[in-house]
């Protein structure tokens, strides 16, 4: 991995993240032909997703797009990080830029603080390889299910044939000596399940989600997702009143997002967050257009979690109406309105 930092999820375009498909549920699967398949390659756990036919100047709704599909890992061991790679029907790679995201979900699992499905990974077309140092993982067993959910569009002028996904995750087979077992976490702006972008008023304004954890124990490291005209990204522990962080993201002459800052607690190992506690996630915007943008906006924010020793991880409630919904939403069963995918 080129990137040994703390955070399981992409920065560039999380929630493709965090975070993570903005996209309304066109469902154009019917025709894909794809599967899902779970490998060990050197030494990485390898999940294969395809083939898709992706045509010249393609838009999404041109495309078949894959299910949303589920395999078996397969095996016992610890994952850190990930990176994505594309191939075609010849083995010839192709561009990351067809992807608009892929998410890998755990459906068994919730979310640190939310109820819905634990989001593992996230990416999209600006997504660089993001690494855990050897010390750290997140656990797997065999007999877990991992869902992974994409779509693709092609805005070249080259068509590829039979292209074939694959998330690359580095795995670590046995348990080193002071290998510690962390999570990935997920928080919006928005509320858990359903739609992630949000319209964006003229000049400037905010919008903020809050909640408190399932359970206690320490961030390593988080960084977060917004669009364009993005100023701010906050994370405020309102029980005591303190910022945990704020990332003001990178950006270009028109205002489009080109980085976000990443934040590893390095000296204090951490910073420790309480189950009786309420944080909350801030977005920032100042939109200089004169007029409302729809859609325009997303404030999404993913880290690495450490859970504290005696502590489980909280149980999925799978009659949880957050839990249900986002699963409908990400298998695209809920067609009766125009939601976004959520990361």
């Amino acid at each position: 991995m080129k990137r040994q930092v703390f955070v399981i999820f992409a920065a560039t375009t999380m929630f493709g993240m965090v975070a993570s498909g903005q996209m309304p549920m066109h469902d154009h699967s019917m025709g894909s032909m794809a599967t899902l398949k779970a490998v060990v390659d050197r030494g990485d756990l390898v999940f294969e997703l395809g083939p898709i036919d992706l045509p010249a100047n393609a838009k999404h709704e041109d495309i078949h797009q894959p299910p949303p599909l589920t395999v078996s890992v397969g095996v016992d061991g610890w994952l850190r990080g990930f990176t994505i790679e594309l191939v075609d029907s010849g083995g010839r790679p192709v561009p990351q830029t067809v992807v608009h995201h892929v998410n890998v979900i755990i459906p068994q699992k919730r979310e640190l603080f939310s109820p819905i499905m634990l989001r593992l990974a996230a990416a999209g077309a600006e997504t660089a390889p993001v690494g855990l140092p050897w010390f750290l993982g997140y656990q797997v067993r065999q007999a877990d299910s991992v869902l992974v959910s994409a779509m693709f569009h092609n805005p070249s002028a080259i068509g590829y044939e039979a292209v074939r996904l694959r998330v690359r995750m580095p795995l670590t087979r046995k348990r080193l000596v002071g290998a510690m077992a962390v999570y990935p976490f997920y928080m919006d702006v928005m509320p858990p399940a359903g739609s992630h972008s949000f319209d964006l008023p003229a000049g400037r304004s905010e919008r903020f989600w809050e909640g408190s954890p399932a359970i206690g124990g320490r961030i390593l490291g988080i960084s977060g997702h917004m669009h364009k005209y993005g100023v701010a990204l906050r994370l405020e522990d309102r029980t005591d009143g303190k910022i945990i962080w704020e990332g003001k993201p990178a950006v270009d002459e028109k205002g489009e997002v080109t980085a976000m800052p990443i934040k590893r607690f390095v000296k204090t190992f951490g910073v420790g967050i309480k189950s009786t506690h309420v944080y909350r996630l801030t977005a920032v915007y100042e939109n200089p257009t004169g007029a409302a943008v729809i859609d325009g906006g997303m404030g999404a924010l993913g880290g690495v979690f450490l859970p504290r020793d005696s502590i489980g991880w909280p149980a999925v409630d799978l009659a949880n109406p957050d839990y249900v919904l986002d699963w409908r939403i990400t298998y695209r069963l809920d067609t009766s309105r125009d939601v976004h995918a959520g990361h």
